[in-house]
């Protein structure tokens, strides 16, 4: 009588594992691999064609998942570390393309380095982890799952850095830097409504967050905006952005009557408009 191992083997759909689980015979194929490279101990060419299989699965899913904040919240439900995400960070992700392949990259590398210890203690059960749809799971998809796990561990220490890099260039701005940039601080007495504006202005910057902060730093400092990106290392873009974004809670400040405009101020923004309309 032929076992039922034969008979599965025959069938184009499926094949047996152990005499009772039926895998697809592309699920079996995989589980087939992860034995071959747990006892070649993952070296030689045949992981190294596995990781770079792997890698190329997850790189575009990563970056897709990145722009869009439910996709990117349903592959990482999972993990241990909750994904927590600013409205600066959803914008970042779905504006930046550098910095959505950097994530992937790092996200992929991560994830990479855990794959051996987890293959080699049965981690890859494709019939206990089974798809959405009810299927055993495929290598790629299991792989594609760690990332998941990883990413949100992977974005703590990039928005750390990014907060490092603009500290830098975010100290507090300093009083009078203001009226310095707005030709008040000769030796003639300020006016008070000028001061008041400058005073008002200085405290929201400084309750700004460090890469608007600095922005609006080295915008004072009389920088453009293309000179400001490239110190930052942003894109001119997110310069306007910070910009537009501060501008706007300016608008909103005056409108409230929480900040005035002396007239000194009016009559310098009118002569400006005058002379770049004549120029």
């Amino acid at each position: 009588m032929r076992s039922s191992r034969m008979r599965a083997a025959e069938s184009p759909a499926a094949v047996i594992t152990d005499g009772t689980d039926v895998l697809p015979q592309e699920v079996q194929r995989d589980v087939d691999l992860v034995a071959e490279l747990v006892a070649a101990d993952f070296a030689g060419p045949r992981w190294q064609r596995t990781a770079d299989e792997l890698y190329a699965y997850a790189f575009k899913p990563l970056l897709s998942a990145m722009r869009r904040t439910d996709k990117l919240t349903a592959l990482c439900k999972a993990s241990a570390t909750p994904l927590w995400m600013s409205d600066e960070d959803r914008t970042t992700l779905y504006r930046s393309a550098p910095d959505r392949e950097y994530l992937a990259i790092v996200t992929i590398s991560v994830a990479m380095q855990t794959v051996p210890q987890l293959l080699r203690n049965g981690g890859y059960d494709p019939m206990r982890n089974r798809g959405k749809d009810g299927r055993p799971t495929r290598l790629t998809t299991f792989f594609y799952g760690r990332c998941g796990l990883v990413f949100p561990r992977v974005l703590q220490a990039w928005r750390a850095e990014q907060t490092d890099r603009f500290l830098r260039h975010a100290v507090k701005m300093s009083d009078g830097a203001l009226l310095h940039a707005l030709g008040q601080d000769s030796p003639e007495p300020i006016p008070e409504g000028v001061a008041d504006l400058c005073d008002t202005l200085t405290g929201m910057i400084n309750q700004l967050k460090p890469r608007h902060r600095a922005v609006w730093l080295l915008t004072v400092d009389g920088l453009s905006q293309s000179e400001i990106a490239e110190v930052l290392d942003i894109k001119v873009g997110d310069v306007e952005n910070a910009r537009y974004a501060f501008r706007s809670k300016v608008r909103e400040a005056r409108r409230g009557g929480k900040l005035a405009v002396p007239p000194q101020i009016r009559a310098e923004w009118a002569r400006a408009k005058t002379k770049k309309a004549e120029a």
